[in-house]
């Protein structure tokens, strides 16, 4: 047969039917593996076959319950993709999936622990009780193993593509079809096995993702759904060959230690890492989502096409990649001596900061476990020794965790404690994006130590407690409740994050609580509602349950009338009259619909029914939130993520995009336990009773109300520093002229490097020798030094590590100087008069701008907040209504049972308890604050040196005599002598005596600075004396300072620019200068 006749015949006979199954018969060569790829990704459009479209059937909100997609066998040739949607059942006490059928088995045995006891359990005791819940927990463990159900999770990247293909779902005999985007047709079609049924949960498919109220219910959900998965299935897209190079790189060659060394050094390598970071930077590793999903796994396994990987094995390769280029650029050194890249140096500069290896890192982070969470695969153990002793090991590790189950009942078989704070996770995870901005804080509340996703459920039905557990215990929870609601309106949701961290961090430590104004973590908000949220199907939503109180038509007839009144009268018998601009008002915020709401009342009777009776359905209620969330601009106070410091963009020289510096470092740094880069406020914490937050959407903003004082305004403003070099205007403002040759100022090099060095400590000395040698080598004749040159080109590793430390610190900032001389930096926005503030709570200052308002802005503003007010007991009354009528089946079998008056008496004595335990503290919070608040305030009476002028009594303090002395050790005059003093007149007899009411310097000095400072002050004393007879009155000059604060403080508002560094004033030395200067606190409304 001669090679055209047996082309011809391939090409006739492509397919060969063995059964019932029919194959593709593809030739092997090479120059076909192109088309063969192609071949595997065919799928089936949307349009191409008329079916029905599948349609959900709701969830009961009130169960633990979820969808499983059974994907049906079959071939990766085949365009088509069936499945089938089925229901598990997680409402059990050891929180494992079981089948439905048979589930009322599962849960016969809820309510025994709410019920009465019964005579025969009262006369067991104790120790019979223990042992008979002991036999019943395994009777129940037995059961629910018969009817679990084993699934493994799918993550993937959602993306942003349209969703044109089609799944074939059966459902009770018939076949509908359901939308896809393609990479998850992708997935599924690489993810199905050829001869038996895969079960998979997959958030895009099991989730009805336009009803927002079952989304809710699911995102509180998710740990369960990943913790209890078999195993995740990360799905990366389709493979390329440099996917396959970098798999086969990891398997075979990164995992032997042994000759790692060699690849780190050897050229013939080069391609190969290339290809390593290439995976790394796949759509999947930028999804914040997936941050939750892999650090809850048990055990994970990447997929790329055909190919897959343990994760454990791509950790590991991740994180040596990342530790040999951080120490050493090793790795760049050799891709830039590889003509095939182009001598491009530092090609890896940046790759700890790459999604995949924040990833590894978080991973590593986030939990305390007792064991490893990425256990090894039994597929990839290929000795018969090393497979039995994973069976035995898995044998024993099966016996610990019934053993662990029946004991705590824990959901976690890892048995693991969170160790990140949620201000962590949400500030530090910026590289990962999100299409939902509201996903920035939802998608890691799972695995916050402190934090955990709540969402409240639409009826009344609370079979397993949580709600009336989450809204009773609140304050004693160790994980605080985070509601999620994807209909609420972003800037709400802004707001509770920050409020919650602020709250979270003043128990830790409440010096650095406000740091979170500092840090970049939010993402611009979308036009319109959330896109979680479909209003094109609402209609099948369903209404959300609203709760009325019995009452009769005397009342609602008392009630029409009661507004007919205020609609209708202008004054009142008593001399009330209605406010001005009430119709205004009335028309805003209360729209006539009298008619309508009779109506509700009458339709509205049943309290408990769970029929459709709410009237205000929920496109109504989205229709409401949609408006406000326009009308409510994201305030100042809530930092963007798009000033964070890296970002994924293309580099000079290369067609890929790099991970690379798009701004400074946080000067707060990263929240740390115990550890703070900066001390500016001292040991100040947050003034919880000053702190506030005003919502007022229909003037158009947030305002947040915190307590600190202005210490100085900016005078002068320099060019910002474009890619992290250094303008030569700014050596021009810190006086160091050309040609440069004597050391730098010290307050110029120190500004430059944030006064700290590469690990936020003190900066070694060597750095003013670095800064010399950087303007000298740097190209300052071309108007700018360039560090970026200096760190690529220049052979000197102190110049490069210096150079990197000021691009973090100085990377899009601004110089600047104050009108007391001091140097700074601070944002690009920053302007002429700008305000350098300290907030008490914060680390750093701060660049307020501020902002005169009208009179008419203050009177809207005190009514929208009475208004808000108004809302806010609205919802608390509704809270209220829902948990009683959630308890009453409850309430009502205790009365029967005669077991509801030892409650009421239980209820009281704790009450009482509580009640003593909180006047205790209260009086324990009061004592410190007492002899620990407002030291430096508290120190006006005793300064170290005094003066008189003739026209104040309140002595001055100078830096004279003694003003070496530490503030510390002054005497601390009490509360009542320093109003004595303060209010105490002088008055002067004719002999020329005087009575003084200042206190003794401090008896620390010793005797010749006594000497020096009685003479000193008994000479101002005789200059100062006034006429005789006559009574001085005066007032301090801090006291006129904080009346003045006091009436300025609520005709302004500020707009928050953002963190600053000011020389000089880092480490406290804000406050001793708000002492020599008299600066009063005041309260700043932030916008």
């Amino acid at each position: 047969m001669s090679a055209g006749t047996g082309l011809m015949e391939l090409k006739v006979s492509q397919t060969l039917k063995l059964g019932d199954r029919e194959f593709y018969l593809m030739p092997v060569s090479g120059s076909t593996t192109r088309q063969s790829r192609a071949q595997r990704s065919e799928l089936q459009l949307f349009d191409s076959e008329p079916l029905p479209e599948y349609r959900y059937k709701k969830l009961p909100g009130s169960e633990k319950r979820i969808r499983l997609l059974q994907l049906r066998s079959g071939t990766t040739h085949g365009s088509e993709i069936f499945c089938e949607l089925i229901q598990a059942d997680y409402d059990n006490i050891f929180h494992i999936p079981t089948r439905l059928d048979g589930g009322g088995d599962v849960n016969r045995y809820k309510g025994r622990a709410d019920a009465a006891k019964s005579p025969e359990e009262e006369k067991l005791g104790a120790k019979g009780r223990r042992e008979r819940e002991r036999l019943e927990n395994h009777r129940q463990w037995e059961d629910i193993e018969s009817k679990k159900i084993e699934y493994e999770a799918l993550s993937w990247c959602w993306g942003q593509e349209a969703e044109d293909y089609a799944l074939k779902i059966e459902e009770n005999g018939k076949t509908y079809k359901k939308r896809a985007r393609k990479e998850l047709a992708l997935a599924l079609k690489y993810l199905r096995l050829p001869d038996k049924t895969r079960t998979l949960w997959i958030d895009a498919i099991c989730i009805n993702q336009e009803d927002h109220e079952e989304r809710n219910h699911q995102v509180q959900m998710m740990s369960r759904v990943y913790t209890r998965a078999k195993e995740v299935c990360i799905w990366l897209g389709e493979d390329t060959d440099q996917s396959k190079t970098a798999i086969d790189f990891i398997h075979q060659e990164i995992m032997e230690l042994k000759n790692f060394d060699t690849i780190c050094s050897d050229k013939r390598y080069t391609e190969k890492w290339q290809a390593l970071m290439m995976l790394m930077q796949r759509d999947w590793f930028s999804r914040r989502w997936v941050v939750q999903e892999i650090a809850l796994a048990t055990k994970a396994r990447l997929y790329c096409g055909p190919d897959s990987i343990p994760w454990k094995e791509f950790a590991v390769a991740v994180k040596l990649f990342v530790e040999v280029e951080t120490a050493s650029h090793r790795l760049s050194e050799i891709m830039q001596k590889d003509e095939k890249f182009r001598h491009i140096p530092n090609w890896f500069e940046h790759v700890s900061e790459l999604g995949a290896s924040l990833l590894v890192q978080a991973t590593g982070k986030v939990f305390r476990a007792q064991r490893t969470p990425m256990q090894d695969d039994p597929a990839d153990i290929l000795r018969d020794e090393d497979r039995k002793k994973y069976e035995r090991d898995q044998k024993k590790h099966k016996k610990e965790l019934k053993k662990q189950m029946l004991e705590s009942k824990t959901i976690d078989p890892l048995d693991r404690r969170g160790l990140l704070s949620l201000e962590y996770l949400v500030s530090t995870m910026f590289i990962f994006k999100a299409t939902e901005p509201r996903d920035v804080v939802y998608s890691l509340l799972a695995i916050a130590r402190e934090a955990a996703p709540f969402a409240h459920r639409a009826n009344l039905k609370d079979r397993d407690g949580s709600f009336l557990t989450v809204s009773l215990l609140n304050a004693f929870l160790e994980e605080k409740p985070f509601v999620v609601d994807y209909n609420r309106p972003y800037a709400d949701v802004c707001r509770d994050f920050v409020e919650f961290c602020i709250h979270r961090k003043f128990k830790l430590d409440p010096v650095q609580a406000l740091d979170i104004l500092c840090r970049p973590w939010a993402l611009e908000p979308q036009p319109g509602k959330s896109i979680r949220v479909n209003s094109s199907s609402q209609d099948s939503v369903g209404k959300k349950h609203r709760i009325f109180p019995e009452r009769d038509g005397t009342q609602k007839k008392l009630l029409a009338e009661y507004i007919m009144n205020i609609k209708s009268k202008s004054t009142w018998d008593d001399g009330w009259k209605i406010p001005k601009g009430w119709d205004e008002i009335r028309n805003k915020y209360f729209p006539d619909k009298m008619e309508e709401e009779e109506e509700e009342e009458d339709e509205g009777e049943d309290i408990g029914t769970d029929q459709d009776d709410d009237r205000v359905s929920v496109t109504e209620k989205e229709d409401l939130h949609e408006k406000e969330d326009k009308l409510l601009r994201l305030p100042s106070w809530v930092n963007r993520a798009s000033k964070a410091p890296f970002n994924l963009y293309l580099h000079t020289g290369q067609a890929i995009h790099k991970t690379g510096r798009a701004a400074a470092d946080p000067l707060v740094g990263h929240p740390q336990d115990g550890h703070r880069n900066y001390s500016a406020a001292q040991t100040r914490p947050v003034d919880l009773k000053a702190l506030k937050f005003r919502r007022r959407p229909q003037l158009g903003h947030y305002s947040l109300y915190v307590t600190g004082f202005e210490l100085d305004e900016v005078k002068i403003v320099k060019d910002a520093s474009q890619g992290g070099n250094i303008p030569k205007a700014w050596l021009d403002l810190a006086g160091w002229e050309a040609p440069y040759s004597h050391d730098p100022p010290d307050k110029f090099w120190r500004t430059l490097v944030g006064d700290r060095g590469r690990d936020n400590r003190n900066p070694p000395y060597y750095y003013a020798r670095a800064c010399k040698e950087s303007v000298h080598k740097g190209g300052i004749a071309s108007n700018s030094v360039n560090t970026s040159s200096l760190i690529d080109h220049e052979r000197n590793s102190i110049v490069a590590e210096y150079c990197r430390r000021v691009q973090s610190v100085i990377w899009g900032r601004r110089l600047f100087e104050t009108k007391r001389g001091q140097l700074g930096l601070a944002p690009d926005d920053v302007q002429q008069g700008d305000k350098i503030c300290i907030l008490y709570g914060c680390t750093v200052p701060v660049i307020l701008r501020m902002h005169k308002k009208t009179e008419g802005d203050i009177e809207n503003e005190a009514i929208e907040d009475k208004v808000e007010h108004l809302k806010s007991l609205i919802q608390k009354w509704e809270q209220i209504c829902i948990r009683k009528a959630a308890c009453a089946p409850k309430k009502k079998r205790y009365q029967e049972t005669g077991e509801w008056g030892k409650i009421i008496d239980a209820k009281s004595i704790a009450e009482k308890a509580l009640k003593n335990d909180a006047q205790r503290l209260k009086g324990v919070q009061k004592k410190d604050s007492d002899s620990s608040l407002d030291e430096f305030s508290n120190l006006r009476e005793t300064p170290p040196t005094i003066k008189h002028d003739d026209d104040t009594q309140r002595p001055k303090i100078t830096r004279g005599t003694g003003s070496g002395k530490s503030h510390s050790n002054l005497q601390k005059p009490s509360p009542s002598t320093r109003r004595d003093n303060a209010q105490k007149p002088k008055i002067e007899s004719n002999s020329g005596s005087q009575s003084s009411s200042r206190e003794t310097p401090p008896s620390t000095e010793n005797e010749e600075d006594k000497k020096d400072k009685a003479s000193e002050v008994q000479k101002e004393e005789q200059s100062s004396q006034p006429k005789p007879g006559k009574l001085k009155r005066s007032m301090t000059t801090y006291q006129e300072n904080k009346i003045t604060a006091n009436k300025e403080g609520p005709l302004y508002y500020c707009e928050f620019i953002g963190e600053s560094y000011l020389h000089g004033m880092m480490d406290g030395e804000a406050l001793r200068e708000k002492f020599y200067l008299d600066i009063a606190d005041r309260v700043f409304e932030l916008r």
